[in-house]
């Protein structure tokens, strides 16, 4: 930064980068950057919608680690293996019918069980006609894809994925389409959110508030969110 510039307030900074449309630090939160939080209450939010300070998190490489209780889900891939029994080691993405195919026991329907379900029943298979008292791991090796969908005035519409391991924020979110465009309002972005009973909720935040006061929390997104950034009224 130019020493001369010092004197720029910090809130000015904030909305230059995020609002401004530039958006630097962004380039790569759409692949899932650091950040977000556990959820919290918020003015800015009405039911159904969470508010949450910052946490960090982060995970990768083969087998990645979840609980037993994560629940399966199509176009996950994972990873079974059999001990001593390398030929029956198998990683596979569970397919629209919630099935995966397996050596010897063919294809077997896992998704919407838990990890620990998934071995069992796997376990159970291989136990019944082929080894005996075998012991089977299940590993998740990549998760299927969740994402937000950002459009209207932002420099880059689309989509965002949420983290597999953690919530989305919405500072998150427009930081990954590189910013609100020029001719976007901040103060009147819409969320709009299909709830599990079906029905669609909306609710208008002020962005600009978000990132300015320090008092205004952050609202945490769902999967399935549509953002929608509207232009100024000139």
């Amino acid at each position: 930064m130019n020493p001369s510039k010092t004197y720029i307030p910090l809130t000015s900074i904030l909305i230059f980068l995020l609002i401004g449309g530039l958006g630097l630090y962004a380039q790569d939160a759409s692949s899932g950057g650091s950040g977000g939080g556990n959820s919290g209450s918020s003015g800015n939010a009405s039911s159904g919608f969470s508010s949450s300070g910052s946490s960090s998190g982060g995970m990768g490489g083969v087998g990645i680690v979840v609980g037993e209780n994560y629940v399966l889900k199509p176009s996950d891939v994972i990873s079974v293996q059999v001990y001593q029994e390398p030929d029956l080691e198998k990683e596979v993405r569970i397919e629209g019918d919630g099935s995966v195919a397996l050596a010897l026991i063919g294809k077997v329907k896992v998704a919407g069980m838990t990890v620990a379900e998934s071995q069992s029943l796997i376990t159970d298979l291989y136990n019944r006609d082929f080894i005996v008292d075998p012991q089977v791991s299940v590993l998740v090796t990549q998760f299927s894809p969740k994402v937000v969908h950002i459009l209207g005035s932002v420099n880059q519409p689309g989509v965002v994925e949420i983290p597999p391991d953690r919530e989305l924020s919405l500072t998150e979110a427009i930081a990954g389409v590189r910013g609100v465009s020029r001719l976007g309002n901040p103060r009147k972005i819409v969320i709009k959110r299909i709830n599990k009973d079906g029905r669609a909720q909306q609710m208008v935040v002020d962005f600009s508030d978000i990132i300015t006061d320090e008092n205004s929390r952050d609202i945490m997104l769902q999967e399935g969110d549509t953002i929608w950034v509207p232009e100024r009224l000139i």
